[in-house]
Parts: structure tokens; C-alpha cells; sequence
């Protein structure tokens, strides 16, 4: 262990260690390996957060130094412009530079140690660049109107200030604002936040005081298998490849864990084996020749390295045999905080889902071991296997045993032990303090950056390291349960969506059917929108969830893109690499894009008609493409907007159709005659209908629409309406149940 009585100023040697992957020093990416590590390690925190689609929360610079200003004139926000350029990254020369091309056409002047000047009029700050651009922005007219401005037009995150920062620290709801964690003046300290999107999955948010046992609303609020806030074990990891139950990589040490403060420790002694990894540092020793194509180094050797995560502060230490610091580093993490000591529990945070799976025994460190499990799963569609001690030690603890850690596609897959467990008090927190007990004693721990900018190895263009933890559609179920005396879980009605519809994710419902007669495939979407932005269906060659092609071709869409009065224009075109990342969505590269599609209509494969319509919250599309044949299976992506200009998504995910079903029949049948009032006798009105409301399944939506406009005029004739022939019948309706997630499909 790092030994406190050895920092003496006369024995303290300081190197700046060389930088790997999105700021992490040579040799550390392989400790780790925390639930949800590979999507900041490979993009920066922040940037992986923009990646995936989600609005980050603003976050405070650990070292709030500010170089100075940059004032430009933007013409389409209204004029004068003033940021504030902050953080220790920053030089004389780098900040002129930026300033200089701080907007095309519209350079501005860069002014040392000055800052920008608020007033009453000041809505708040636009932090974007990993946080080390900050724009003073104005209301414009109202606070919600500039936070969200600074999200869907800068793709920034927004701290208010001022009149309008929140009285308390509430959440503030809308994009932008301090809520969920924002750090707007006048917000009070708040404690068991998450961190946005995917990382909140597992992790705290950096502004997050700590975690308590007794968070509210949280599902496992007072659970008994929550892991304990403080504490502190010896860890072994081993980790294993693809198809092969043999050890390829070990490593040892001791964690620690202060989560009501939102700190870790974490200490690796040795190191045995050959590690497998997209983006690791470079070989400290022999470079393996691996038959996939994944970077593999031998890395055995006795190391002696620190990890200090405090907030958004990490911390890099390594050490000489006689417990010296040799070298200090740190960087920001920006959003991104310590693992919640409930993440295994429950399905919180974006693109994750939880099943409990209840008590087995297991072999542990040799032994039977009665254990209580359950599986995470993750963003890359990967689940975590936690195993926590089922009985509790004397003093009542159930501790946490065993880990099994997917790759993620950035590694191998891991089994990692917890053993030694001991319960931590207030005279260890010092062990998590190292760096400043170091700074103090006359050392540096030199700044390396922030946690944005894509330092690990370009999404699409490195093929992943498999992993044998993929989810197994069959396997999983979610079950959502963690013995809280406190929370209960939600009771769920048993129905299904209209006509066999299926869920993608929360509030996106698709059917797709294969029409015999026409020779083409009926793609239907119903998703959840309160404002119209872009909805988009991509094609994938392969199951492989990516937005292009590997290798830079051009990948294809269908897009709907919002026009007046709430009508949309559903367009068809290629999508090129281009478009895929926050920082190449460049308005020249989107320009490109909006004059290679072309109406649906115009291309020949999507003939048969197309469908588009928000209403009452829920917007459906609808398409038809033909095909020679029936194929076996589709791979594809859905991604709404954060406007209705096409631009970075706000949501995104990948589905697979196959074993396509016929679609039902779209013309009125000849029973249906001119006054009837009703269906045919063939015809089941029921939301389990497999024939549904018209011989082709209707979106409540459509249905509510034709409802208001046509509900009291008389009952006449079957009514054909939509490019894609939906029929309509008069009938009375009553008690009417709650209505299940509905789908258009013609």
C-alpha cells in the first residue's frame, strides 16, 4: 500500500505519464473495468454521452480557472456574443486560435484574464467542448427557451444563473436548467443523482454528494443488498475470450469505496497474462499476434498504480518499488461519477434493463456459497451477472462476491471476486486523499484534459471484441425486484399492443409485415413525440448496431422530416459516415444530405405509398418497400431528433424483424356496402384482433383523429382514406379500459 509516512519533499520524483485512451495514462485502462467503463473510454465521457443520444447535465469544472473571454458577433443569436474560455488546458496560442474560428465568417477577439459581464437579462451559461467553452447566453425571452437552445442548437449543456436559476435544488424539468444535479446558482447540494443516459445506468452524477442508503425513489432504497456505502476488499479479475472457458489476463489488488461521498480507490499490485483491447496503451511488453485482429499485449509484470475517483476528479499515481511517487496525472470526467451502490438493482438510466434472478449456490474462492444474483444489461446489448452473498456476515452485511463484467466490445470479458471485506470509517477517508497529501508535500499532479473528444478508436472502423455474455432474446425477461421494505414495484396491466405490435424501447412500438401481393415489406412505427421533430429508419446490412457501414461506405434511410401545421415529408437517401458523430454533423455536411434524398414517392423500391402523422402525442409512420423476395430477416435503426431540422438524434436504437407474417388485407371488403353502419361479419373489433379495426391495423392515433372530425355526423358508407387504403366503419364503443401501446400499420 501507497505508505503516507514516505512524502517527504526530498524523495518525490514528478513525470508527465503519456496519455492513451480519452485521457488516461499508459497501462491504467485495464483496471477499469467498471460496469459502463467502455463507452467513456473509448469516446470521453461527455462525448460518449452526446453519442448516444442523450442531454448531458451541466457539471462543474474541477479547477475553475479561466483563461479569459472570446467576443464575436453571431448574427443568428442575436448579435454580440461573449464566452468565457475555462479550464488549465488552455495557452495564449490555442485560445487565440479558437477565437479566431470561433464561428465561420465572424472571427472573434480573444481577451486575456477578463470575463464575460452578466446582468439581469442573463439566462445562464451554454458549457460546451467538454466544458471548456462557456457562453453567456440571454433569455431569449425565457429561461426554458435559452436552455433549450444551448441543447438543440449547440448541443451544449446549460447551467442557469440569475433570475433563472431554481430557488431550491429541485429539478428543473426542461433542457437545461440545474435539474436533475445542475449546478445553477442558488441550487442546493443534492445527493444520489445520476449520471445522464447510459452511465446513469450505473453511475452517480460528478455533482451527486454521495449515495445514501435510503435514497428517494430509488427502487432499492433500504435494501439489505444494496452493496454498503463504505467499505473496502481485495479484488482478482480474470478475464476470459471469446468461446474459451481459459484464462487469458489476471490482475490483484484492493478497492475501496466512500460512496456517501462519492469516492473510490482502487490499488493493482500485479498483472499476468495477455489482455485483449480496442484502444489499450501500447504494449509495456511483448505484443501478442491475435488471430482476431484485437490489440493483445502481454502484460505481465508487478505494477504499482492508484486510481483515485473523487466527483468528476480522476486521479492516475504509479509508483517506485519504494512506494514513491513517480507520477501524478488527473483529468475530468465531466458527468460521469462514482458506481451507485444499487446499479445492479434496478433499470434506471438509459438503454439498460434489470432481471432479477433470485438464490443459487456458486463455487466462491474454492467453496459452496449460497448467493442472491442479478443481471444488468447494458447499451451494447451485454448484460453484468452481480452476486451478492445471500447470508449475512455477523454484523448483518451482504457482501458483494462475485462480478461477471462483459467486454463490451472493447475487451474481454471479466470474472471478478471481492474478498477480505471490512467496513470503512470516517479516519479512512484520507486514503482516498493521496494526491492533495502529495501536492501538499511539494509534488504536482499535472491537468491532462477533459474527458470530451474521441481518443479511443472510431466507432465503425474497429471491429469489436466478441463477447460471450450477448444477450439472449429467449433468456431475458425483465424483472425488476430488490427487497426494498420501501418501494414496491409497479403493477403492470397484462395487455399487449394492438394487433401483436412490439416494443423497441420504452415508447417506440414497431410492426412489420410481408405483403405477397404487391412483393413488399409494410414497416409501421408508433412512438411517443410531444413536439415535431425528424424520425428516421435506417437499413443495416448486419445485425451489428451501427449507423453506417464498417469500412465508411454510405449506409441508406428513410427519413420524416416535420413541415407546417404538423404535416411531414417522408424522404429517402443515402447517409454518409459524415453524419454519424457530433462534431462531423457540420451544417455543409448536412446541406449535403438534405440534396441527396428525394420524396419517397419518387424512388421505385417505396412505391406503394407511405404514411406519416403526430397526433395527441404519438406520431406513426408508415412505409412500404418492395423486395424480389420475402427476405428471412431486416436489420434496423430507429433515431428521432432534437428538432425538427435534421441533425444529431435524441434517441436511437437497433431492431431485428424476421419470420415476416402476412400483411392483413388494406382493401374494404365487397361485405361492406353503402349504409351498412357496420364491419363484416368476419370482422373482429377487439385490440387482440389480428385483423384489427380495418383488415390492416390502425394507430389509435388515426382513429382518434377520424373520431374528432367525423364522430357526429351521420353513419354512412365504408370510409377509404390514407395512401395506403385503411378502411372505416362506424361502431359504439363503451367503458372503455385503458388503451395499450398502439402501432400504425395501414
Amino acid at each position: 500500500f501507497f505508505k503516507m509516512r514516505r512524502l517527504l519533499p526530498g524523495l518525490l520524483v514528478v513525470a508527465q505519464t503519456p496519455v492513451s485512451t480519452a485521457g488516461i495514462p499508459d497501462g491504467f485502462a485495464p483496471s477499469l473495468r467498471c460496469p459502463f467503463a467502455k463507452v467513456w473510454l473509448e469516446h470521453g465521457a461527455e462525448e460518449a454521452a452526446r453519442m448516444l443520444g442523450v442531454d448531458e447535465e451541466p457539471h462543474r469544472r474541477l479547477e475553475d480557472v479561466v483563461w479569459g473571454t472570446c467576443n464575436y458577433n453571431n448574427p443568428y443569436a442575436g448579435g454580440a456574443m461573449c464566452v468565457e474560455m475555462r479550464g488549465a488546458a488552455w495557452t495564449d496560442d490555442s485560445a487565440d486560435a479558437k477565437c479566431k474560428s470561433v464561428m465561420p465568417g465572424s472571427p472573434g477577439t480573444a481577451a486575456k484574464g477578463q470575463r464575460c459581464a452578466t446582468s439581469v437579462s442573463s439566462a445562464g451559461w451554454c458549457s460546451t467542448e467538454s466544458g471548456t467553452m462557456f457562453t453567456l447566453s440571454a433569455k431569449s425571452p425565457t429561461c426554458e427557451a435559452a436552455a433549450k437552445s444551448c441543447v438543440q442548437y449547440s448541443a451544449g449543456t446549460f447551467i442557469n444563473i440569475g433570475d433563472c436559476a431554481p430557488a431550491t435544488g429541485s429539478p428543473s424539468g426542461d433542457a437545461g436548467g440545474a435539474g436533475a444535479g445542475g449546478a445553477g446558482a442558488g441550487a442546493a447540494p443534492m445527493r444520489c443523482l445520476l449520471a445522464p443516459g447510459p452511465m446513469g445506468a450505473a453511475h452517480q452524477l460528478t455533482q451527486s454528494l454521495g449515495y445514501d442508503v435510503d435514497c428517494e425513489g430509488a427502487p432499492a432504497s433500504k435494501s439489505p443488498y444494496m452493496w454498503p456505502l463504505r467499505w473496502t476488499s481485495e479484488v482478482e479479475q480474470q478475464g476470459l475470450s471469446f468461446a474459451s472457458d481459459e484464462v487469458q489476463y489476471e490482475s490483484r489488488g484492493r478497492v475501496w469505496y466512500m460512496l456517501d461521498k462519492n469516492y473510490k480507490r482502487l490499488d493493482l499490485w500485479s498483472q499476468s497474462g495477455v489482455q485483449r483491447a480496442v484502444g489499450q496503451a501500447p504494449c509495456e511488453g511483448e505484443r501478442i499476434s491475435d488471430k482476431s485482429g484485437a490489440f493483445a499485449c502481454n502484460r505481465t509484470a508487478d505494477v504499482r498504480r492508484t486510481v483515485l475517483h473523487r466527483g468528476s476528479k480522476m486521479v492516475f499515481i504509479e509508483r517506485s518499488a519504494d512506494d514513491n511517487i513517480t507520477n501524478c496525472t488527473w483529468l475530468d470526467l465531466g458527468p460521469i461519477g462514482n458506481i451507485r451502490p444499487d446499479w445492479f438493482m434496478d433499470n434506471r438510466g438509459a438503454s439498460t434493463s434489470v432481471q432479477y434472478m433470485g438464490d443459487s449456490h456458486v463455487y466462491y474462492r474454492g467453496k459452496p456459497r449460497l448467493v442472491k444474483q442479478w443481471r444488468k444489461k447494458d447499451f451494447a446489448n451485454q448484460y453484468f451477472t452481480m452476486s451478492m452473498a445471500r447470508l449475512p456476515d455477523s454484523n448483518g452485511t451482504h457482501w458483494p462476491l462475485i462480478l461477471n463484467i462483459p467486454g463490451e466490445g472493447f475487451g474481454d470479458d471479466f470474472l471478478q471476486h471481492w474478498h477480505g471485506h471490512r467496513l470503512l470509517q470516517d479516519s479512512d477517508e484520507g486514503d482516498f486523499l493521496v494526491d492533495e497529501q502529495y501536492e501538499k508535500a511539494g509534488g504536482k499532479c499535472v491537468f491532462v484534459g477533459g474527458s470530451g473528444g474521441q481518443s479511443g478508436p472510431p466507432t465503425g472502423q474497429v471491429d469489436p471484441v466478441p463477447s460471450n455474455l450477448e444477450v439472449q432474446a429467449e433468456a431475458w425477461r425483465e424483472i425488476e425486484w430488490t427487497e426494498s421494505p420501501v418501494w414496491k414495484p409497479e403493477v403492470k396491466p397484462e395487455v399487449g399492443p394492438v394487433g401483436g405490435a412490439k416494443k423497441i424501447v420504452e415508447g417506440v412500438y414497431e410492426q412489420t409485415c410481408w405483403d405477397s401481393k404487391s412483393s413488399s415489406v409494410q414497416v409501421s412505427l408508433a412512438i411517443d413525440m410531444e413536439k415535431p421533430v425528424y424520425l428516421a429508419v435506417g437499413f443495416r446490412d448486419t445485425e451489428e448496431c451501427l449507423m453506417t457501414p464498417r469500412g465508411g461506405a454510405d449506409g441508406e434511410v428513410v427519413v420524416a422530416l416535420p413541415g407546417a401545421s404538423q404535416s411531414f415529408e417522408v424522404m429517402y437517401g443515402p447517409l454518409s459516415p459524415g453524419l454519424k458523430t457530433m462534431g462531423s454533423a457540420t451544417p455543409a455536411n448536412v446541406a449535403a444530405f438534405s440534396k441527396a434524398i428525394k420524396p419517397l414517392s419518387a424512388v421505385a423500391a417505396f412505391a406503394g405509398g407511405s404514411a406519416a402523422e403526430l397526433s395527441n402525442g404519438k406520431f406513426s409512420l408508415a412505409f412500404k418497400r418492395a423486395y424480389q423476395a420475402k427476405p428471412e430477416a431486416l436489420h434496423l435503426t430507429f433515431a428521432t431528433g432534437l428538432e425538427t431540422a435534421f441533425g444529431y438524434h435524441g434517441n436511437r436504437g437497433c431492431f431485428k424483424v424476421e419470420n415476416l407474417s402476412e400483411c392483413p388485407p388494406t382493401v374494404c371488403p365487397a361485405s361492406a356496402k353503402k349504409g351498412a353502419g357496420s364491419p363484416p361479419a368476419d370482422m373482429t373489433v377487439s385490440g387482440a384482433s389480428e385483423r384489427g379495426l380495418a383488415f390492416g391495423l390502425l394507430t389509435t392515433v388515426l382513429i382518434a383523429a377520424w373520431s374528432e372530425e367525423h364522430g357526429k355526423r351521420e353513419c354512412g358508407s365504408p370510409r377509404r382514406a390514407g395512401p395506403l387504403g385503411e378502411c372505416f366503419w362506424c361502431f359504439k364503443v363503451e367503458n372503455l379500459p385503458e388503451c395499450p401501446p398502439a402501432v400504425c400499420v395501414a
